[in-house]
Order: structure tokens, then C-alpha cells, then sequence
């Protein structure tokens, strides 16, 4: 199986940017971050910076603004995934200035952490893999009361 990577991007220290994927085999779209699986040889920040691109319209050409993030195990009974997972900080220009994004997206938003944090509550955020990333990040956050 493909390495995945994904991206947890951060703008102005805020807001998270998240993507609504459509999503056919479940009959909507969910809100998720940039993620999708590496291509042969390709190595994990390019692909991560690919993915990114493709999804949010927003091009990074340098690969030290990714910062690595501890990995998760996705499935710890069966292939036991550990997606190589990075944050990146963006500013709202960045947000502003970004190109049209693939037609697998429905859109590119970005939400403040207490929004986020509410969407998971509310279930509006149901996807594994984003709603571990989110959930951690947001607890390590401890301004959030």
C-alpha cells in the first residue's frame, strides 16, 4: 500500500485550513485535511507539498516550512499505516493568492481552532485520520479552555 502523508496547516497561528472532500462511497463530503498517498519514490515532503497543492491551490516551494509531527497508527489490528503527518504555517495572503484547487475538492476553508473545535464536537468532522490530527493538536493547545 502507498505511504500517505498529511498536512495540518496553520494560518496566522489561529485559524486551520481544512478542505470539504467529496466523498462518492459515502454520499457526501466531509471536511478533512490535505492528504493523499506518496507516488513511486517520490519522498514524503514532496508529496506532501504535492498534495497540498493539488488541494488547496496553495503552491509551497519550501520544503523546511513543514515542520514533522509524532506519527500516528491508523490501524493498529490490520496494515498498521503510520502516515508521515507535517504541520505548516501560512499566512492570509497566501490563503488569498491560491490557485483553483482539483475537482475532488468542494472547497478551501479556514476556521479558528474554537470552530474547529466545535465542528469535531458537532460532528461535522467524522474522518479518522484529520479528526486525531485536529483533536491533538487542539489539546496541546492550552490556551483553549
Amino acid at each position: 500500500s502507498t505511504q500517505q502523508v498529511v498536512v495540518l496547516p496553520i494560518v496566522e497561528k489561529i485559524n486551520v485550513l481544512l478542505v470539504k472532500v467529496k466523498r462518492p462511497v459515502i454520499g457526501c463530503s466531509t471536511w478533512e485535511l490535505p492528504a493523499g498517498g506518496l507516488e513511486k519514490d517520490e519522498e514524503p515532503e514532496s508529496g506532501a507539498l504535492r498534495e497540498f497543492k493539488e488541494e488547496t491551490g496553495i503552491s509551497v516551494k519550501d520544503k523546511s516550512r513543514l515542520c514533522s509531527m509524532n506519527p500516528l497508527v491508523v490501524s493498529p489490528t490490520r496494515m498498521p499505516m503510520f502516515p508521515n503527518m507535517f504541520s505548516i504555517n501560512l499566512n492570509y495572503q497566501e490563503f488569498e493568492n491560491r490557485s483553483p484547487h482539483d475537482n475532488e475538492i468542494e472547497a478551501v476553508q479556514i476556521f479558528s481552532f474554537e470552530k474547529i473545535q466545535k465542528m469535531i464536537l458537532e460532528e461535522e468532522i467524522f474522518v479518522m485520520l484529520p479528526l486525531a490530527v485536529l483533536s491533538r493538536f487542539l489539546l496541546s493547545k492550552r490556551s483553549l479552555t
